[in-house]
């Protein structure tokens, strides 16, 4: 013990800790000091795993907040301990305070102490002030989502798969609308869920087998490769249409004639009622029946690299000596030269509306000179079997 009471340091670690005088009325009161600090490390403890699931931002932090409890195994429990044990806080904080001001806690040998305590007690007070104010940018979503883990399981009902979903998955789905996705609005008892899927033909098998490998690693399908289905060309009494051939019974054999068979590959993504807004944003009733498709206005913020690349390998096409050109058959005019100048503002992309063979029909159409910047931009997410699509540039 004499180095407790000869060395400086430790001679001040002894004198709070070993030899502090105590009062002789010593009682249970005295035992908030370190409930407060067992509710602090709770308080870290719980906040750390709850913000590994947490999206600190405005459009996103109710669906977290919602996936946490839902999806998380005992997520529920973590939030319910977090919240109560903060209450908790500061109820052992005022009462502790209490008990100092009762029993004279803040008189000599104990003046430091207590010092120190309301220095704490200011600071704590005072922290919204001195807090600087985060701001969470919309650009910056895909940073806070990137490490999100897979929220869905293959039997898990729609109206429980509520997000949040990472940003590039949202950027592939939202610039595939622009492309070869199509979304099924899914009728439900209280809500309904949207379903996305594409078909890509023989030809674009590998790019089709990479992004079923891709959703299913997000937790997005069910299976890590997309399905065979068939195709049958009939004649029927007003056009000629490729129609599934699941479907075929539903019509009359007197009025049709099959002429030929193809085979696509079809992934089905799984429904979600988060997803109804982006369906909402694309489709549009017109004397009741569905118009496919429109342009929605935010389409700048989900044209990112990623999204691009993945809209070129679907409906992308070389142009020989002069450039790129995609399908954009099903928008109007003024949608596509919307598009084009999104490309033109956001990456300085020279482009231009181009008519597609096609009465009122229309492509946007990548100049030459504007290759190389977008090879650049495209290149990280392009696969090998896809880049014959940018030749010469990749």
């Amino acid at each position: 013990m004499r180095i407790f009471k000869t060395n400086v340091l430790l001679r001040f670690v002894n004198s709070y800790i070993i030899d502090s005088p105590q009062p002789a009325n010593l009682s249970y009161l005295w035992n908030f000091g370190s409930l407060l600090a067992l509710c602090l490390i709770i308080q870290i403890l719980t906040g750390c795993f709850l913000a590994m699931h947490y999206i600190p931002n405005v459009d996103l932090a109710f669906d977290s907040i919602e996936h946490i409890m839902r999806d998380v195994d005992n997520g529920y429990i973590l939030r319910y301990t977090h919240a109560n044990v903060a209450s908790f806080f500061f109820i052992f904080i005022y009462v502790h305070i209490g008990r100092g001001l009762w029993y004279g806690s803040y008189r000599a040998p104990r003046v430091l102490l207590w010092s120190i305590g309301v220095i704490i007690l200011v600071l704590m007070m005072a922290k919204l002030n001195l807090w600087p104010n985060c701001k969470y940018e919309f650009n910056n979503i895909s940073e806070l989502t990137s490490t999100m883990l897979p929220i869905n399981k293959p039997r898990t009902k729609a109206i429980l798969r509520i997000g949040p979903h990472n940003k590039e998955v949202l950027d592939i789905i939202i610039c595939g609308m622009l492309g070869d996705f199509w979304a099924d609005s899914i009728p439900g008892k209280s809500v309904n869920s949207t379903r996305f899927q594409i078909e890509q033909g023989i030809i674009n098998v590998a790019y089709i087998h990479y992004l079923s490998l891709y959703f299913y690693k997000s937790g997005y399908c069910a299976r890590p490769v997309p399905i065979l289905v068939k195709k049958s060309k009939f004649l029927t009494s007003n056009s000629n249409t490729f129609i599934n051939s699941d479907y075929s019974d539903d019509f009359n054999n007197n009025s049709k004639d099959k002429i030929e068979n193809r085979f696509n590959y079809r992934l089905t993504l799984f429904s979600f009622t988060s997803f109804n807004w982006i369906y909402e944003s694309f489709y549009t009733k017109v004397e009741g029946k569905n118009v496919v498709k429109k342009i929605p206005l935010f389409i700048s913020e989900y044209l990112t690299p990623i999204g691009l690349a993945n809209w070129i390998m679907q409906d992308g096409s070389y142009q020989k000596g002069q450039g790129i050109k995609i399908a954009t058959n099903s928008f109007t005019y003024d949608e596509c030269k919307f598009l084009a100048l999104t490309l033109t503002n956001k990456y300085n992309l020279k482009t231009s509306v181009v008519k597609s063979g096609k009465p009122n029909q229309w492509c946007i159409a990548i100049w030459k000179i504007s290759m190389p910047k977008l090879a650049e931009l495209v290149d990280p997410y392009f696969i090998p079997e896809m880049k014959y699509k940018l030749k010469g540039y990749l």
